[in-house]
């Protein structure tokens, strides 16, 4: 069976009306990132893991996999290697709002507040869907006994999905 039309298809369908310029390497490299996360989803983290640091091996140069692999990683539990991920993703594109908030949430929950507010609030003025990272503000903020500040981070977050669903 010829798997390219459908490879060009699901690039369409992630990349938007440009996908279809996508290259089918391009895409197969979308669909290993995609099949860790659902993976995950499904309740099979490790396998999840296993599968995005397969992907990782054939192309260790994509940021997008590395942010990929630190969320489930920081889901599983394991913030350092977690952390490992997302600074290796920063390594690679310094401005990837998705390898900061997650970096930024690492920092937060250990503790590091005074690291993790102005890196949350760069990832935040990068970030085309910000609801996770005004959370993750908000949660710093309460932690830091700021509660109004918290509570202004959690209402911009809900807006900014309402607006997401509105869209």
């Amino acid at each position: 069976m010829n798997c390219k039309p459908l490879v060009l298809l699901v690039a369409a369908l992630v990349f938007g009306p440009g996908g279809l310029q996508a290259s089918p390497a391009s895409a197969k490299k979308v669909l290993c990132e995609k099949e860790a996360s659902v993976l995950a989803r499904e309740g099979k983290l490790e396998q999840g893991i296993n599968a995005i640091e397969q992907c990782i091996k054939k192309d260790p140069t994509r940021a997008k996999a590395h942010v990929v692999l630190g969320y489930l990683l920081l889901d599983q539990g394991d913030m350092q290697r977690a952390l490992l991920s997302f600074d290796k993703a920063l390594g690679l594109r310094p401005r990837t709002s998705a390898a900061k908030t997650g970096k930024g949430i690492i920092l937060s929950r250990g503790g590091n507040f005074k690291e993790a507010e102005p890196l949350l609030k760069d990832a935040l003025k990068l970030n085309p869907d910000p609801a996770r990272t005004y959370y993750e503000l908000g949660v710093l903020y309460e932690q830091l006994g700021d509660m109004q500040l918290a509570l202004s981070h959690f209402k911009q977050g809900i807006t900014s999905g309402e607006q997401k669903k509105g869209r």
